[in-house]
C-alpha cells in the first residue's frame, strides 16, 4: 500500500454543533470555511498515550505469534459478533469491522472525527445531504471488495433486521421509518451512485448525524459476506467478515476470543498481531496479571481496594487513566408500582447516599452526577448540578406523603458480569433504601437473561452504566427517552408523550446554542421535575499494563473494550 498523508477533520466535539449544520454558511465539520473534509489515511487512534516504565509485571506467555502477541481479560463472555444485536458488545466491531469515519481524543479531551472507510464527503446547504466517497481499493478479509451497495445495505439491515438494536442509527434517514414500518423495501435516502460515490438524505437536519457514522453502531458490512453467512452472521468466526485490522479466529463460549491480523487489512499494520481475550472473574484477573498472563489489567474488573493498596503503589508507573464519559445510574421502571409515583422515585434519588459510595467504593476517583450528561459530555450543564443531596429524612417523608409510611418492597437486577465494585455499590443502594423502609431484593441474573428481562420492559430497576458512543448529549437523552419504544427496552417506560416528543425534535435544531439550551432544559425536567432515573456518579478509568507494552491509548470514552491498534508493544 502506498504511504500517504495525515490529514485530520478539525472538529471538536464542542464546535461540532456549531459546524456541522449551519445551512446559511454552508460549512461542515471540516472547521475551515469549505464544504468538504478529506483524509488519505487509515483512522488512528488519539495522539497521546501513557509511557510505562519497568515494573514486575511481564509475560512469558506465548500465542504463537512470536513477540506480537497481546493478552487480555474480559468480566463476561460477549453475547454476539453482530453490533446490530446488541448495545453491549462492541470488542469485535471494534476491531473487525470499519466505520465512515472515527472518533479520537485530543489531550484537551475534547474529540475530533478522522475519514476512516470514507475518502471525502461533502454536506448540502440545507444539512440534508451527505455525498461520501468511499477510500479505493478497501476489501473485507476475505478479499471481496467494498463498495458503496455495502453501506446502503448496512443502514438497511439495521432497520429490517428483527432483533437490531441500533434503529436510532439509521431512524434519521429519509425512508427510515417506512421500512421500520414495512411500508418500503429499500432506503430511500441512500442513492449509490457507483461502487465508491453514494449520498446519504436525512428526513430533516441533525446535528449530530456525521457522528454516529462513527460509532460501532454504523459497522460497514457486506452485503454478500453477510447476507450468504444468514444466521451464522455474529456466531460463526469465519463467516462474521468486516474490513477492519482483525479476523476472530475462534470464539469458545464462556472461555474468549482470539483476534488474529487481517492480512487484507487496508490501514497501517498495527504492532499488535495476534489477541487472546479470556473470561475471567476479578480475582483470577488480579493473578494472572500479577503472574505476567496479561497484558493490560481493567482496573473497573477489580476490586478498587486491591487496586488502591497494589497498582496504584506498587505498579504505579504501569497505570493508564482516562476520564470515563459514561453515567453511573439506576434506573426506575415506572411501569411498576409504586415507581409510577414521581414521588417515590424522588425518594429514592433522595435515599442513596452517592458520596460515601464513591468514597467507600471507588477511593473516589470519579465526579458525583445530578444530570443525565456526564462531565465531559457536550452540554454539560453546570446550572443542573448540585441540587441532589442524600436526604435519608426527606425520603422518609415523601414516602409517607404517598402513601408508603411503611416503605414497599422492589427487586433490583444484577447483571451477573458486573464487576465486583458495582455489586457492592447495589448492596449498599439496598442498605440505604432499607434504611428509609424500602425492602430492596438483590437479584442476579446471567448477563443475557439479565438483558433479555431489560430489554422486555418488565425489570423493576437495575444499576447500570451507559458510556457514550459520541460525544453529545443526543447520545444518551434520545436512547433513554427519545421514544417510548427506546424507554421500554431499557425497562425505564417513561409516560411523558409531551417531552418524548421534545426530545426527538431537539434533534434537528439547527442553531447550536438553541439546541444545547432545549438539551439542559429537558435534562432538568427528566431528572428533577420527573426523576425518571437515579443518577449517580462518572468515574475515571484505570488499566494496568505488562512490561511487554510501549503504550496504550484507551477508547476515547473510557469503554473497557478497546482499539488493538491503540498498543504498542515494545
Amino acid at each position: 500500500m502506498k504511504k500517504t498523508f495525515f490529514k485530520k477533520m478539525s472538529v471538536t466535539a464542542s464546535a461540532l454543533a456549531a459546524t456541522l449544520l449551519v445551512a446559511s454558511c454552508g460549512n461542515s465539520p471540516a472547521g475551515n470555511g469549505t464544504e468538504t473534509a478529506k483524509d488519505t489515511t487509515a483512522p488512528t487512534t488519539a495522539p497521546t498515550t501513557a509511557s510505562t516504565g519497568d515494573s514486575t509485571a511481564g509475560s512469558d506467555a506465548s500465542s504463537g505469534e512470536g513477540d506480537a502477541y497481546l493478552n487480555i481479560a474480559l468480566n463476561s463472555d460477549i453475547v454476539s459478533m453482530d453490533v446490530h444485536k446488541t448495545t453491549n458488545d462492541y470488542l469485535v466491531p471494534m476491531n473487525v469491522f470499519d466505520t465512515l469515519f472515527t472518533t479520537v481524543k485530543n489531550p484537551d479531551g475534547s474529540t475530533t472525527l478522522v475519514n476512516s472507510l470514507a475518502d471525502d464527503y461533502s454536506i448540502s446547504e440545507d444539512g440534508l445531504t451527505y455525498s461520501i466517497t468511499l477510500k479505493d481499493g478497501i476489501v473485507f478479509s476475505d478479499g471481496t471488495p467494498l463498495t458503496a451497495d455495502d453501506v446502503k445495505f448496512t443502514f438497511e439491515r439495521i432497520l429490517t433486521l428483527p432483533e437490531s438494536a441500533q434503529t436510532d442509527y439509521a431512524i434519521a434517514i429519509d425512508g427510515a421509518q417506512d421500512m421500520l414500518d414495512g411500508k418500503a423495501s429499500e432506503l430511500r435516502g441512500i442513492t449509490v451512485i457507483d461502487d465508491t460515490h453514494l449520498t446519504i438524505t436525512l428526513a430533516e437536519p441533525f446535528a449530530v448525524f456525521l457522528a454516529q457514522l462513527a460509532a460501532p453502531s454504523t459497522s460497514i458490512m457486506s452485503r454478500s459476506i453477510t447476507t450468504n453467512a444468514g444466521d451464522d452472521f455474529g456466531v460463526v468466526p469465519e463467516k462474521t467478515l468486516g474490513t477492519g485490522p482483525y479476523v476472530v479466529t475462534s470464539w469458545d463460549k464462556g472461555v474468549g476470543l482470539t483476534f488474529e491480523y487481517n492480512p487484507h487489512y487496508w490501514g497501517t499494520e498495527p504492532s499488535v498481531k495476534k489477541v487472546t481475550a479470556k473470561v475471567m472473574d476479578s480475582s483470577s484477573m488480579d493473578m494472572a496479571f500479577q503472574k505476567g498472563d496479561l497484558d493490560i489489567l481493567d482496573c473497573m474488573m477489580l476490586d478498587s481496594a486491591i487496586v488502591d493498596s497494589v497498582y496504584k503503589t506498587s505498579y504505579s508507573d504501569k497505570i493508564v487513566s482516562v476520564d470515563r464519559l459514561g453515567m453511573n445510574y439506576l434506573m426506575l421502571n415506572e411501569d411498576s408500582e409504586p415507581l409510577n409515583d414521581v414521588n417515590v422515585r424522588k425518594a429514592i434519588q433522595m435515599a442513596i447516599d452517592r458520596k460515601s459510595i464513591l468514597d467507600s467504593i471507588y477511593e473516589g476517583d470519579g465526579n458525583l452526577e445530578d444530570g443525565i450528561y456526564p462531565t465531559g459530555c457536550l452540554g454539560y450543564s453546570k446550572d443542573n448540578q448540585g441540587w441532589l443531596s442524600y436526604d435519608p429524612e426527606g425520603a422518609k417523608k415523601l414516602l409517607a406523603d404517598s402513601g408508603y409510611p411503611d416503605g414497599f418492597e422492589m427487586e433490583i437486577s444484577l447483571d451477573s458480569g458486573n464487576n465486583d465494585a458495582s455489586k457492592n455499590t447495589v448492596q449498599v443502594i439496598a442498605q440505604n433504601l432499607n434504611d428509609v423502609g424500602i425492602k430492596a431484593d438483590v437479584k442476579t441474573y446471567d448477563h443475557a437473561s439479565w438483558l433479555d428481562l431489560r430489554n422486555s420492559g418488565k425489570m423493576n430497576s437495575f444499576l447500570a452504566l451507559w458510556i457514550l458512543d459520541y460525544n453529545d448529549p443526543d447520545n444518551i437523552i434520545y436512547t433513554f427517552f427519545g421514544s417510548k419504544s427506546n424507554s421500554a427496552i431499557r425497562s425505564c417506560n417513561y409516560s411523558d408523550e409531551a417531552t418524548i416528543a421534545r426530545v426527538a425534535a431537539a434533534r434537528a435544531i439547527v442553531d447550536p446554542v438553541e439546541r444545547i439550551t432545549e438539551y439542559g432544559n429537558l435534562e432538568k425536567k427528566l431528572i428533577q421535575d420527573d426523576a425518571a432515573w437515579v443518577p449517580l456518579f462518572s468515574l475515571k478509568h484505570l488499566y494496568v499494563v505488562s512490561d511487554r507494552v510501549e503504550s496504550f491509548t484507551p477508547h476515547w470514552a473510557g469503554w473497557s473494550d478497546i482499539y488493538f491498534t491503540g498498543v504498542e508493544l515494545k
